[in-house]
């Protein structure tokens, strides 16, 4: 028989062989809770449990405060751990780094792959965003009527602006119609038109409670509002798409309400910091103004009116002695332009020019009785003239007629053509021909070429 070993080696070498075995290092177990506590240290101990067996496990208060959800008794989970032994005790114990409910991992799978792929279309993005109305007179609240989130928002509305109005469209938060209803009554505020901004959700919860505002129906109707939504879903540490679509995320109901209103206080002091801003501009310009009118009272044309008047007369004489200047002149310049007409007009002249003429017109009329004896000459000059045009050869070639012409000579007949060039005269020009045949009425002789 061996030598038998103390306990703590015993011990020691069973948590040397777990510790050097990576597939405990980290395993997932699932299981149900029992006997759990949290300190005030924030470490969980807990049993894990299933039909046959169960351990102890230790969560400390760094893991713990990770956690999504409030962990009890009864509750079937799923950790991620790693396996080792608690040498006091001989215990081998889970010192749990994850937790999640069971049933949840599929939840957070589709929860992650919808927040990709709408961050991927842009829904998330912060210049889409709307500010927030400085001060809304309407606050629409979408919530359960059952509720704190709805006692919060209200709470807080009253204590801050009591003079905002409130439109409440009351809905189920959690369960198998709650994301139709939601998204419902976020249309139907935007149909109302008179909100200037738009709270919705709820208090904390699991990720299946929250799941209604991870619904596509829900995200949709944010994104579509006209209205600034503010998403107010659970506590800090719960995240919903909802709140990530929306154009402000709110920690808490309540402090939903605070982003949406500014308190009287905060007015008061808005509306003081612009009474002094008023003030200033005012002030300023006053001063301005009265500056401008102390330098106009103090003045020499203020000062001494007579003096000013003196100058303006003594302005008015010079331009009227200007303006006599200009009349006389004018009134000169038009008196010698009459004066010189007139004297083109006058009666001695206007004789001595009709005497002139008149000795003209007797000069022309001795020369046309000179010439008048010549008159019956002239007509018969005349009508010999027109007897020479009417047998002139020029006429004859007016009407169409043509004179041929060969060797210098005007051909009479045909017998006179021999071979060669003629030429052929026009009215207005002539043209050059060779003789090729002849007809004189008794033979027909031919010229060859």
């Amino acid at each position: 028989m061996a030598n038998p070993l103390p306990v703590s080696e015993v011990v020691r070498y069973v948590k040397r062989q777990l510790d050097g075995d990576p597939v405990l290092q980290q395993v997932a177990v699932i299981g149900e809770i029992s006997n759990f506590k949290r300190y005030a240290s924030g470490h969980c101990y807990f049993t894990l449990k299933d039909e046959s067996s169960r351990m102890k496990a230790i969560m400390f208060s760094r893991d713990a405060r990770t956690l999504t959800f409030d962990p009890t008794d009864g509750m079937s989970v799923i950790v991620v751990a790693r396996v080792t032994m608690y040498e006091s005790t001989g215990d081998v114990q889970l010192y749990v780094e994850l937790m999640r409910q069971e049933g949840v991992g599929l939840l957070y799978e589709r929860y992650e792959a919808r927040k990709r792929e709408l961050e991927a279309k842009g829904w998330f993005a912060e210049e889409r965003k709307r500010p927030l109305p400085a001060f809304p007179e309407r606050i629409g609240i979408v919530t359960s009527p059952k509720g704190a989130a709805l006692h919060d928002i209200a709470t807080t509305l009253r204590r801050r602006a009591p003079h905002v109005a409130i439109t409440f469209a009351p809905v189920a938060v959690q369960g198998d119609t709650s994301s139709v209803q939601v998204a419902n009554a976020i249309r139907w505020m935007n149909e109302r038109t008179d909100c200037d901004v738009l709270i919705i959700g709820r208090g904390g919860g699991s990720i299946e409670e929250l799941w209604a505002f991870n619904e596509d129906a829900v995200v949709e109707a944010i994104y579509d509002s006209t209205i600034p939504v503010i998403s107010a879903v659970g506590h800090e540490t719960d995240f919903t798409l909802s709140d990530f679509v929306a154009d402000v995320r709110a920690a808490t109901p309540t402090a939903a309400a605070e982003l949406a209103t500014a308190t009287i206080e905060a007015q008061r002091k808005d509306v003081e910091r612009l009474s002094a801003a008023l003030t200033r501009v005012v002030t300023t310009q006053m001063t301005t103004l009265r500056e401008r009118v102390e330098r106009m009272k103090n003045s020499y044309g203020l000062k001494s009116p007579r003096y000013t008047i003196m100058q303006k007369r003594e302005r008015f004489a010079q331009a009227e002695i200007r303006l006599e200047q200009g009349v006389v002149k004018q009134v000169t310049s038009v008196k010698h332009r009459l004066d010189a007409s007139a004297h083109r007009l006058d009666v001695k002249n206007l004789m001595q020019v009709f005497r002139t003429h008149e000795d003209r017109f007797r000069q022309y009329e001795g020369r046309f009785d000179r010439i008048k004896p010549l008159e019956g000459p002239t007509d018969q000059l005349a009508r010999a003239a027109g007897r020479l045009q009417a047998v002139s050869p020029l006429a004859v070639l007016a009407r169409g007629y043509t004179f041929i012409e060969q060797d210098g000579t005007y051909v009479k007949d045909v017998k006179q053509l021999h071979d060669g060039l003629v030429t052929i005269r026009f009215r207005d020009g002539h043209a050059v021909a060779e003789v090729k045949e002849r007809h004189d009425g008794e033979e027909t002789r031919t010229t060859d070429v």
